[in-house]
């Protein structure tokens, strides 16, 4: 007795301990790309919802092709209404219909179709959201890019105020001067605070994809710069097996099949076979009243006079050809958009290392001579100041480019579904 006691408090304190503890991973410092990615796969709401459609799939299998119950028949008559001789019969039957033409296989060949359709379904909802994340955490990155950009003009900008108020101090300046620098940092200041809200609200947009509550704050980390020099992989054929959108098309076509060999199947109804007993009692001249006895088998075959599971066939078939025509055109588009995104994404990165070659390089060349230039007297600050801007106004034309580039490369990831953390979901 005091051993079934003691085990009991040990596993009260155990379930206490435990009790309304959840399996949510702990929320990273600063999420990046890849584990947000991972993240929103394990805990996005919406993909939660979806999976439950594997599960709804898979419990329709569980009752698909299961033969009818079988039903129990009893007869009574009597001749009470009429002579009233005390005759009578009683029957008692048991009867149980057989589905011809593996009608019960069929059935569950459509619905194990169903199961890897929903299997796909949650695969592009995977994807949709991780190219959702990725379409967020480009943008976080073009506008840290900026953000750098405009921080390195401010520094710069700064060095030069710094110089012309230390000769306007002395008196070998105009206070203008001086003044027009400042308004030239705050402007910049300005700029760069309206980027950096701008990256806030994109950090917080990322909450719905990660599955996070309100209360919950999202720090998101990135590259410090757009890599121009990665390389750009264009087709092959293990495409198609990652592709939801064409595995869908082909499942459907599968499915269409399954459903024409069910249709074809219905054009036999089910043997119905029964087992039965009787007792009959009856006036028997000259004998009188005697009781008879029967035990017999009987069976119902249906005679298929009209195929009515052919009008379900032809459809099917109708929507067998839809699927394998709708396959066909999605795997073209797939190497289109291939090719194009990777046509663009080279002719942008030799545009960008021609322009940073001889034209960016030129531009800071030219803004270090006029400085000191400036520096000496040789030039007005006008010179200088329009120096600055044109070097500015080149480096945005190029962060142009470059952002022009980065969304190039993302539509060639998202064609070729090159995510390694959908990848590794697909293994769990």
């Amino acid at each position: 007795m005091f051993t079934r006691i003691t085990t009991v408090t040990i596993l009260l304190i155990f379930y206490g301990q435990t009790f309304g503890q959840t399996t949510t991973p702990q929320i990273p410092d600063a999420f990046d790309k890849a584990t947000a990615i991972s993240y929103a796969l394990k805990q996005n709401a919406d993909l939660r919802a979806i999976r439950k459609g594997i599960e709804i799939a898979e419990a329709r299998l569980a009752r698909t092709g299961l033969r009818p119950h079988p039903k129990i028949a009893v007869n009574y008559a009597s001749d009470s209404a009429f002579n009233n001789e005390g005759e009578y019969t009683l029957g008692v039957g048991l009867q149980q219909e057989f589905p011809l033409a593996n009608r019960l296989r069929k059935a569950k060949a459509v619905s194990r179709v169903d199961i890897a359709k929903a299997k796909m379904e949650v695969r592009s909802s995977e994807l949709e959201i991780a190219n959702g994340i990725s379409e967020i955490a480009l943008d976080i990155q073009i506008v840290d890019t900026r953000i750098a950009l405009l921080e390195r003009i401010h520094e710069k900008t700064s060095e030069i105020s710094d110089f012309i108020h230390s000769r306007a101090e002395r008196g070998e300046l105009s206070i203008l001067e001086a003044n027009q620098t400042t308004l030239e940092l705050r402007a910049l200041e300005q700029e760069i605070d309206q980027l950096t809200d701008e990256r806030n609200h994109l950090t917080h947009s990322l909450a719905p994809f990660l599955g996070l509550t309100l209360d919950e704050e999202v720090n998101f980390k990135t590259a410090s710069a757009i890599d121009t020099n990665t390389s750009l992989p264009g087709f092959d054929s293990s495409i198609f097996e990652r592709h939801p959108g064409f595995q869908l098309a082909v499942l459907d076509a599968h499915s269409a099949e399954a459903e024409i060999a069910l249709a074809e199947s219905e054009n036999w109804e089910s043997i119905t076979a029964r087992v039965f007993w009787e007792n009959e009692r009856s006036v028997d001249q000259p004998n009188g009243l005697g009781t008879d006895r029967f035990v017999g088998v009987g069976f119902s075959i249906p005679v298929p006079l009209r195929k009515k599971g052919d009008l379900h066939a032809k459809e099917a078939r109708i929507e067998r050809d839809q699927s394998n025509l709708k396959a066909a055109a999605i795997k073209l588009r797939i190497q289109h958009e291939i090719e194009h995104a990777q046509h663009e994404a080279s002719d942008l990165r030799k545009r960008i290392a021609d322009y940073r070659d001889n034209v960016i390089k030129l531009a800071n060349e030219q803004l270090e001579a006029t400085n000191l230039a400036y520096q000496n007297g040789q030039v007005s600050l006008v010179s200088l100041l329009r120096a600055q801007e044109q070097l500015l106004r080149i480096e945005r034309r190029q962060l142009d480019t470059q952002e022009s580039f980065a969304r190039a490369k993302l539509s060639l990831e998202r064609a070729r579904i090159d995510l390694p953390q959908l990848q590794k979901a697909a293994n769990l």
